[in-house]
This record gives structure tokens, sequence and C-alpha cells, in this order.
């Protein structure tokens, strides 16, 4: 570029969602101005502040948002959607792989690259610009598969997405006996293997240089980990500059059981004495507790919840309530968990079991959770540039289709977004002021080259998992309805 300043991009919106400070605000014919990777304006073009631009992108039939934070995704490929519908109560791991010798991953290099590649690509064609990473734990033990990380890194560098990376740790892993009776294993030495070797990849995400990768702490499950695990990841947090923490809590009904036989009180609060919170911690799901008692304490640390709508509901179960949570004052952002990454569907499905947990209409609004998936994320990383569209914050864009029939009239574009909307509306996205997807389409990518290689590496994935259960895929993970195929499964 020889020095010069780089140009300023200007996209003019049908409707354009800006952040006056404190809220989102729709502007109806809004424009968004960026130079480098920072906004230089967002608001009315009649502005004398809007500044001139240099290339201007005509969106006027669509809608421009900030990219979207999705604070807890799935980064391979998803055996959770294999457990659809199912009666059982999870993914069986014999307790012979758990005590006897490693076996071999079931993934070499090119799954794990395919595995990684379409995991981000399927986020970023629907609209996250920045994600915090969480790799299935149903094949593996004590921690991460030690390449998995540095793979999602790689795919995340190579696709301009913003990236949170994690090697995830615990120090217990539940095995399935031969009788299927299901016991947990503990073994705090492997577990500071594990969180050594997180430490060791957020010094290394730290030494690429790549301001959009960056490393974080994850004990994978707290009711799996001891309180001695647990202080010790807040120590090496503090020692790597208050770095994100982040683990799965009172997920399910039986953690609060576990939790009460083990430790004598409920999940959050035995968090809350062991010090796993504080405005560097992020807890995912979060969903159970004895009061609201517990909650409101958790709001006076700081602490961050995820809330993860579409996964709780595949398993029965809702967060009670999402209003309830931002009313104690819990800064609250939204994963997905699972597959499909659609954080657009994450925000419909959890309005809606707000307001059913709630038994009224007007709560867990548009707004609540459009914030949570913006805003409420970015606050959680420690990102207040990240999730809307101000001068100074990061240029992070999302446009998107909300304009034909299904969308309605679109006499309110936050409600047909919402409601009527979904990742798929995802036109265009910019991340650090680069277009990363334009026309719904990654540049450069063959989409059907990667569909194949991840379609082998979910095969491999999906017998791995079927063996252990002693049966043929196609008998332990059924089909929604009896299907007829030509080949085998």
């Amino acid at each position: 570029m020889g020095g010069a300043e780089a140009e300023r991009t200007a996209i003019d919106a049908g409707w354009l969602i800006a952040w006056d400070g404190t809220q989102h605000v729709a502007i109806e014919g809004g424009r968004v101005v960026w130079q480098g990777d920072r906004i230089l304006f967002a608001g009315d073009p009649s502005d004398p502040a809007c500044p001139p631009a240099d290339r201007t992108i005509a969106a006027d039939d669509k809608l421009v948002t900030p990219g979207l934070v999705n604070l807890h995704c799935i980064a391979n490929l998803d055996a959770q959607i294999l457990r659809s519908d199912s009666k059982a109560p999870g993914i069986p791991k014999p307790m012979s792989h758990v005590v006897g010798p490693a076996a071999p991953h079931y993934w070499d290099d090119e799954d794990l690259r395919a595995s990684a590649e379409y995991a981000i690509v399927t986020l970023l064609k629907s609209g996250t610009t920045s994600f915090g990473m969480v790799t299935g734990g149903a094949a593996k033990l004590w921690d991460e598969h030690e390449p998995e990380p540095h793979a999602v890194a790689d795919a995340a560098d190579r696709f301009g997405v913003r990236a949170w990376v994690a090697h995830f740790y615990r120090e217990a892993v539940e095995g399935t006996r031969p009788d299927g009776t299901r016991e947990q294993v503990w073994d705090a030495k492997r577990a500071r293997i594990g969180l050594d070797r997180a430490v060791a990849l957020v010094k290394s995400l730290r030494e690429r240089g790549n301001p959009r990768l960056t490393g974080f702490l994850f004990p994978y499950q707290a009711g799996n980990c001891s309180a001695d695990l647990l202080q010790e990841t807040m120590r090496q947090s503090r020692l790597l500059g208050d770095v994100h923490v982040r683990t799965h809590v009172a997920e399910y009904a039986g953690d609060v059981t576990a939790s009460m036989r083990r430790h004598g009180k409920p999940p959050l609060e035995w968090l809350l004495e062991t010090g796993l919170v504080g405005p560097q911690v992020c807890l995912t799901h979060a969903i159970h507790h004895r009061d609201v008692s517990e909650v409101e304490a958790l709001a006076r640390t700081g602490t961050s919840v995820c809330h993860c709508p579409v996964v709780n509901a595949r398993e029965g179960d809702a967060l009670n309530s999402f209003s309830r949570y931002r009313e104690a004052g819990i800064n609250l952002g939204i994963g997905t968990d699972t597959f499909p990454p659609d954080l657009v569907e994450e925000m419909r499905i959890g309005s809606l079991l707000c307001k059913v947990a709630e038994g009224r209409r007007g709560t867990g609004t548009v707004a609540e959770f459009f914030r949570a998936g913006t805003v409420g994320g970015a606050d959680a990383l420690g990102r207040p540039d990240l999730g809307r569209l101000a001068a100074g914050a990061a240029a992070d864009i999302c446009v998107w289709t909300v304009s034909d029939l299904r969308h309605g009239h679109g006499d309110d574009p936050m409600r047909a977004f919402v409601h009527f909307g979904g990742g798929r509306d995802c036109d265009t996205v910019v991340v650090a002021g680069r277009v990363v997807l334009k026309g719904g389409v990654v540049p450069g990518l063959d989409e059907a080259d990667l569909m194949h290689r991840s379609r082998i590496a979910w095969d491999k994935y999906r017998r791995r998992l079927a063996d252990w259960a002693g049966d043929a895929a196609g008998v332990v993970y059924p089909d929604a309805i009896p299907t007829r195929r030509r080949g085998p499964r």
C-alpha cells in the first residue's frame, strides 16, 4: 500500500441497527462507514458527522447489523444431533476405554481440518463474526485432543473470523460398564496435564500475533472438576492477564443432585464459594438453581452467563427465565452449542421459551435477545468494541436479506429479522473491515469439496460412537422415520 491511507467504505442500508451508547436503535436509510478495521460512523447519512466514502455498497433493500457474537458454539462436527428424540441418557463411553490404554484418535490431520473448516464456514454463513469455541467431549477423555484447537485456530485464521479458542480439561470422566452402570473416574494428574496444555495454547496463540485469535481457559464441566483445579484455573487466568474462563455448569437437574451429594450445596453456590466467578468468567447454561438469591449473588461478581436455548430445549429443559436473570443483573450472551450454528434461531426460540416460562407475552423480547447475541457476548469476552455499530467499534458488520414474502411487510425490521428470519438470510459479512462473505458465499471456498471431506470425518466419528455401544450406527442412532436407502449406512 506504500503507506497510503486505507480507503473509506460505506454501506447504505434499508435499515441500520446502530448503537447509541446504551442500546441498539433501528435507523431507516442509515449508513455505516469504516476505514481499516474500525467504524468511523453509524447513523443517518444526513448527519454532518457522516464522513465521505471512497466506495459505497448499496444495501437499500437489506438490514445491516453488527456481527453476531456466538459465545459458545460447536467448533467441530456435532455428535449431539445423533441423540435427537432419543430416550437414551447419553452417548456411552466404555469403561475399558476410560481406564485402558489410550486408543488412537478416530481422526487424522485432514479430518481435523475438515471438521474445523466445516464448523467455521457454517458459523460465518449464519452471520457469526466472533465465536467462543467448544469441541465435543463425547469421544475424548480428560482433555482435548491436542491438535484439535490448533486446527480450529488455523481455520478461523483462514476464513477471517474472530475466534476464542481453548484446550479443554477436566478431572473426571464417566465410563459405562458392561452391565450398563455408569461410574466416574477421577484423575487429578491428567487434569493438570490438560490445564498445562490449555495455558500453553493461550501463549501459542499470542505468539501468532493475530489479533483475531485469542486463547481462553476451559475447565469443561464444573461438576467434573475439584475446587483445587478451578482455583488453579483462576490463578492461571490472572497470571495470563485475566484471560477469559469458561465452564459448563448446572445444565441438567442431575447436576444439582450431584453437587449436593458431593459438596453439600448446589452448583452455582459452590462456584461462588470456590471462586470461579468474576468479570472474566462465563458460565454456560447455568439454568438450574434453588432460588434467585444464587443468581443475584452471581450478578454481584460480574460473572456472565451464556444461554443456549435450542440445545437445552432438545433435552426438554429451559432457563427459568432469561428475563429474570437480566433483572437480577446478570450479563447474558447467547451460544448455539449444537448444529445448526444459527444464532438468530437461538434468539427466536429463546424468546418463545422465556414467554412460556414466564407465562406472559411481554417478556423475552427481541431487544433483550438481540442485545445478548451482540453486546452481551462481546462484554462477556471483555471486548466492548464488538457487537455494536458505532464510531470506534470494530468493523464487524452483517448484511441480511429480510425483504421477501416470508419476512412479512417489514414494518418492524427487528421483528421480521428475529421472528421470521434466520442464519440463511445472511448475505454479506465484514470482519475487521474485510469482506469475508459475499452473496452468501465464502470467496475462494469449494463448498462441495468441504462437504465431501467433512462427510468422511463425520462417518468416522459416528462409527466410533456406535462401536462403543456395540452395534451398527444405524441401530444405535436410528433414522427419524423409517428410511429406505440404496446402500449401507
